[in-house]
């Protein structure tokens, strides 16, 4: 994974970024208020293609490779439209995974897990649509035998109906299930297919999908391997582990276009691909694709018959590539592309492109390493016609200090043994994206432009010391050329700050009335997968899938964004937070993780569904920190139980299942 260099490891902990923000700023393409960032503390890594261990839960380590309502601000509920134990929605970009229908109703989908067993074995597709009312929340999937997951949504029509489309990708062997249901919005799931499987342990996945509202499916995806399942590294035109397109014209039952590499997407400019490093976006017969990450060009195919074929534009290119053994000094680092990626095309059939910032460096052309700088904090967006692409949105100066202060558990990232570097609590990137990323785009009927982002909230720190993410969206009225940006649509009202982690934004390509976005909200910075590691710093917990809608007058007019003074911020007085047992469901001894912010008197309570209380232990005082706490459950029939953990001033309260 990412090794921090030896000489680095004793720099300080905050990153200091020079802003001096008003809430929300328009900026011009050649702007001098562009954030510069100081003592960022750069990551090392390799540019050879990474190999994906696991056969089950592959990504790209290194080079991607309760109520219902939750009150925000005054006027804007955020609902609670699904459940997941499963946390990783992506690598780097996040994708279409919600549908704003011509009716106004929406669709969305996502990664779901039902329980948290080890390898998620529920994994899957969750599905929820808003008709009236949204349904119930969602957990389950609704692929029945097949374990998935990363799925996108299209619409397509036949015999006059229109009816929804889902690809979700099968880990174990690679390709797609391809399912649909009847018409939009109905809960009832066909699976179509396990499509686009291939011989010689060749095996795709991460995909993308595009659609023309009639039977044609695009889909953009990326090969993974692994050493321990056996799994070559495939190359195409020299390129390892490439990313490809691939095209239906009968709504998924045969493929004439088959993992094909785009025109120059060759090893003249590309060493390897990398996971969820493109995004995909169709209008009719337009298609536009985008792909590339860490010492690549930024590079755009446009077809305008349905894929037939391709024009490659580079909207930013990068000097160096191929990037490999090139010579960048560390004091003239190159600028590059994070890998998270959006693309959209608008009503002038012209391309909008959306990358996180990051840089690369080189002193050592001897090996295949070289460092790259996840604490830089910009997006930019490029469009067809612009000579550069400018800055779009970055991260808010909560407390006027002009300077961006960010503790190094926000981006950091355990190595490759899953231990936490030297001098922080927790490593919470996200792969191998910078602090501002994740950019979802949205247009509306007059052509504004409107893209949703992940960035760190300065003043909210984790119990684990991370700052916690936030939504922001920024927008532009004529074409992309200005932005004005950084409304926070997940704060807290009146500049209170929330204790949740709000990342993996997917934004509904049409704005009607509204911004519509779905989103997941954790109790912690990062996510289980990558981020836990040996320090258990994040625990299997279930997360939830929250929808919101924003109304576009109070965005235009810039009435969302939180108040920024220091004289209403408020410190999370929460004490400790308690983790999901592991395993779930449990047959014998099962644990839950406890961290306290100061020490206490604990008891852990376990009571039946109907809430008979079945044990009632005092755990003695525990002092400030992590603790493991071993609830017994064999002394118990098979059922559902709930366990709390509680001192004089607080308890939490989850759900496990004996089995």
């Amino acid at each position: 994974m990412f090794k921090l260099p030896h000489y680095l490891k004793n720099m300080k902990k905050h990153l200091l970024i020079t802003l001096g923000l008003l809430p929300a700023l328009s900026f011009a393409q050649q702007s001098d208020l562009v954030p510069k960032v100081k003592n960022e503390i750069p990551q090392s890594t390799s540019n050879q293609v990474v190999a994906f261990e696991g056969t089950n839960d592959v990504y790209t380590p290194g080079n991607f490779s309760s109520s219902k309502f939750y009150k925000k601000h005054p006027v804007y509920a955020s609902i609670l439209i699904g459940n997941t134990f499963y946390d990783l929605q992506t690598n780097a970009s996040v994708g279409r995974r919600l549908l704003l229908h011509d009716d106004g109703k929406v669709s969305a989908v996502w990664t779901t897990a039902e329980i948290g067993q080890a390898e998620w074995p529920s994994r899957g597709t969750g599905y929820n649509h808003k008709s009236t009312n949204w349904l119930s929340p969602v957990s389950a999937k609704f692929e029945v035998n097949d374990r998935t997951g990363w799925p996108y949504i299209g619409v397509l029509e036949e015999s006059g109906t229109k009816y929804e489309v889902n690809m979700a990708h099968v880990a174990s062997t690679g390709g797609w299930i391809l399912s649909k249901n009847d018409m939009i919005g109905s809960t009832s799931w066909t699976k179509v297919d396990h499509v686009l499987t291939q011989l010689n342990n060749k095996q795709a996945i991460w995909g993308r999908i595009g659609t023309d509202g009639k039977q044609m499916i695009h889909l953009v995806s990326n090969y993974w391997s692994s050493t321990t399942a056996g799994i070559p590294v495939h190359y195409i035109n020299g390129v390892a582990s490439p990313s490809t397109y691939s095209r239906s014209k009968d709504g998924g039952k045969t493929w004439d276009i088959m993992f094909e590499a785009l025109p120059g997407y060759d090893s003249t400019r590309y060493v390897g691909g990398g996971g969820d490093n493109y995004a995909i976006d169709v209008k009719d017969s337009i298609v536009a694709i985008v792909i590339g990450g860490a010492g690549e060009d930024v590079a755009i195919w446009k077809s305008t018959d349905n894929g037939d074929n391709f024009t490659r534009i580079v909207a930013e290119e990068f000097p160096f590539a191929p990037f490999t053994k090139k010579l960048i000094p560390t004091a003239e680092r190159e600028k590059t592309a994070d890998g998270s990626f959006d693309i959209l095309i608008d009503h002038n059939n012209k391309v909008h492109v959306f990358f996180g910032r990051t840089y690369v460096a080189d002193e050592d052309i001897t090996d295949d390493s070289y460092v790259f700088y996840p604490a830089t904090a910009q997006l930019m967006h490029w469009a067809e016609g612009m000579d550069t692409a400018v800055l779009c949105g970055f991260a808010k100066d909560y407390d006027q200090d002009n300077t961006l202060n960010i503790n190094q558990e926000t981006y950091s990232a355990l190595d490759a043994n899953g231990n936490l570097p030297a001098g922080v609590t927790s490593a919470t990137r996200y792969g191998s994206t910078a602090l501002v990323s994740m950019p979802t785009s949205s247009i509306d009927a007059a052509g504004n432009l409107y893209v949703v982002y992940s960035a760190p909230h300065e003043l909210s720190l984790s119990p684990f010391n991370a700052n916690y993410r936030d939504l922001y969206v920024s927008y532009s009225q004529d074409g992309g050329l200005t932005w004005t940006i950084g409304q926070n649509i997940t704060a807290s009202a009146y500049g209170l700050i929330a204790n949740k982690e709000n990342v993996f934004a997917s934004a509904a390509k049409r704005a009607d009335t509204f911004l519509h976005l779905i989103y997941q909200e954790d109790d912690l910075p990062g996510t289980n997968l990558q981020n836990n590691g040996t320090s258990n710093a994040h625990p299997n917990n279930e997360q939830n899938i929250m929808y919101k809608a924003i109304p576009l007058t109070d965005i235009l007019s810039n009435s969302v964004s939180d108040l920024v003074s220091v004289n209403k911020v408020k410190v999370d007085p929460k004490i400790f937070f308690v983790s999901q047992n592991q395993p779930n469901p449990a047959s014998s001894n099962t644990q839950v993780f406890l961290y306290m912010r100061d020490g206490s008197d604990v008891v852990l309570t376990v009571k039946d569904i109907a809430g008979k209380v079945i044990l009632n232990k005092e755990l003695g005082y525990l002092s400030a920190g992590n603790h493991a706490i071993d609830i017994e459950a064999d002394q118990f029939t098979s059922g559902i139980y709930l366990y709390s953990i509680s001192n004089d001033q607080y308890s939490i309260t989850k759900k496990m299942q004996v089995k």
